[in-house]
């Protein structure tokens, strides 16, 4: 997470604007009165605590999530833009478990990251239905994209439910990812064959609620929690209890505490899922 502001730190126009610029592209946009709003939720005592919570958002943006797709790409053992200086056949396939998912608008991001949005790369690119008539080999290589995992569930559950079935032939496969914890990326490695490649690798420091992040102490922790619990009762630290403060420009991950994407009547998250 973003080291926040120092501790009463007046809640003024030039950081209004730091928040509103560091937001700008959320998928539903963020304005003055949509901040003003949120943090009204919180009592006089815990406003400070609610705008340093703000502070510590880490938001990727159209550009960042672009970036992100592009440094990896060129990393992946085997690939190349010209086809006969490929490694076997490849194929880049939208993670994603049901229709419209995350993965599906990915797909399209990295496509355009990686100047691989014009017909002559077309049939680079599959959905997961596709996987098994392409008849993969040991030599070939499936790509699947995706923007971020907390927990690991889905992946090893879309493995074992789905994809290895959709490729008896055992082709080299690889998750490629804008965020990860590194809890999740081990799990997901240790559980199927998928190589995990992410741009950002989130440790125990990312998880607010965790002894290892420093910027908020035991008191205030407890207080976010009170207000966690009253945007979701279910998961009051995020899905997976991951305590994260990620969100993307096109949704915010569950993993992340409940006040910043809730849709409650109790509580109205900034970024709504």
């Amino acid at each position: 997470m973003k080291k926040p502001r120092d501790r009463g730190k007046p809640l003024d126009e030039a950081r209004f604007a730091a928040w509103l610029e560091s937001f700008a592209g959320y998928r539903s946009h963020i304005s003055r009165t949509k901040i003003e709003n949120w943090i009204a939720q919180f009592t006089a005592a815990d406003k400070d605590l609610a705008a340093r919570v703000l502070d510590a958002v880490e938001f990727y943006r159209p550009d960042k999530l672009e970036n992100a797709y592009s440094s990896i790409l060129g990393k992946l053992p085997g690939w190349s833009r010209v086809a006969n200086g490929r490694e076997g056949r490849w194929r880049f396939v939208p993670f994603t478990m049901r229709s419209g998912e995350s993965g599906d608008m990915m797909l399209s991001v990295f496509r355009t990251a990686n100047k691989l949005n014009t017909k002559p790369f077309d049939e680079l690119f599959v959905y997961k239905a596709d996987l098994l008539k392409e008849d993969l080999g040991p030599g070939d290589t499936v790509v699947f994209v995706d923007d971020f995992a907390g927990s690991g569930d889905q992946a090893v559950t879309a493995w074992d439910e789905s994809l290895e079935e959709l490729l008896p032939g055992k082709p080299k496969t690889f998750l490629i990812l804008v965020s990860a914890i590194q809890d999740a990326i081990t799990r997901i490695a240790t559980e199927t064959p998928l190589k995990v490649h992410a741009y950002r690798h989130l440790r125990a420091s990312d998880n607010f609620f965790a002894n290892a992040c420093s910027h908020f102490s035991r008191f205030e922790k407890q207080r976010v929690l009170h207000y966690c619990a009253r945007a979701n009762a279910d998961h009051p630290r995020g899905y997976g209890s991951c305590g994260l403060l990620i969100v993307m420009a096109h949704r915010c991950p569950n993993n992340s505490l409940p006040i910043l994407h809730s849709k409650r009547p109790t509580f109205r998250g900034l970024f709504p899922r």
